[in-house]
């Protein structure tokens, strides 16, 4: 049988953060192909990875995570959709239970950029 091996990454470099209001948030999200928002502890969020190349996937293999950006708005309760003032909806994920995305809110409101 197969060995199965949970293994999370032992570090993540983050490039970029960027607050929005929600209005720009949800904007800047229904523009993509995939239009849904992470929510976690207050926070809505999105994440995109670095282009993949070689080199990344050699980090990879060395359990070290590249992302671009992360682009987030203060969001205090989970509703299933979010609507913006000019009546855009996206649609929004609960990822409360992602060990990993809990650690990545928690390191993200430790940031200078949260108080903001």
């Amino acid at each position: 049988m197969t060995e199965f091996v949970h293994k999370p990454y032992d570090k993540i470099y983050v490039r970029d953060m960027i607050k929005l209001s929600l209005d720009d948030l949800i904007s800047m999200m229904s523009s993509l192909e995939a239009a849904s928002v992470y929510w976690i502890d207050g926070v809505l969020f999105a994440s995109f990875a670095m282009t993949e190349s070689e080199e990344l996937a050699k980090k990879e293999m060395q359990n070290k995570m590249f992302l671009d950006k992360i682009i987030f708005a203060v969001y205090e309760k989970y509703t299933k959709t979010v609507k913006s003032s000019t009546n855009l909806e996206i649609g929004v994920l609960n990822m409360q239970k992602s060990k990993l995305y809990q650690d990545l809110i928690a390191w993200l409101k430790s940031q200078p950029i949260w108080n903001e």
